[in-house]
């Protein structure tokens, strides 16, 4: 009996001494303003050098497409998931994106979010998804076409048929 009792002494004194020692224990009861704040930025650089990414968001390599337009100019579309709140993602990212020169120019708040940002030479469009889970940003990066954009549609075919939608049972 003794013996068990020792043991169960050594055993609470370990664990005492594991929870003290480790600093992860945090007072519930301490302002935030007494808690440290990691140091950094908060994001990093991927593809385009002037895109910022929230620290939280991991790029998916393998739905990365980068190509260069004709001027030399790299486009293309990255795809990062994170667990982070949507409305947090979009104002961060619309700080930091004006912080990098970039110009908000259009901004869609729904389950799919659509933030569209340019500069002089190019257009960034970001899709963010809330998801159940983890939230989805898709960063569209694209050159801006020269002089009048209706001109550059006119290049497409007007000859195609329209598509028509379909009644419901006529599938």
């Amino acid at each position: 009996m003794r013996l068990s009792r020792l043991i169960i002494l050594c055993a609470t004194l370990l664990l005492c001494a594991a929870c003290a020692s480790d600093g992860s224990f945090r007072n519930p009861f301490a302002s935030e303003e007494s808690t440290p704040q990691p140091s950094g930025s908060g994001f990093y650089f991927s593809e385009f050098s002037d895109v910022p990414i929230p620290n939280a968001m991991t790029e998916k390599t393998t739905e990365t497409f980068i190509t260069f337009a004709s001027s030399g100019t790299k486009c293309g579309v990255q795809r990062f998931t994170g667990r982070v709140d949507v409305v947090s993602l979009m104002n961060t990212m619309r700080q930091n994106m004006g912080t990098n020169g970039w110009t908000l120019r259009s901004l869609l708040r729904a389950k799919e979010s659509v933030l569209v940002f340019e500069k002089p030479d190019r257009v960034v469009a970001l899709h963010i998804v809330d998801g159940l889970i983890t939230t989805e940003m898709r960063v569209f990066m694209t050159s801006r076409l020269d002089g009048d954009s209706g001109a550059a549609m006119n290049t497409f075919s007007t000859e195609s048929t329209p598509l028509h939608a379909t009644e419901p049972g006529n599938r």
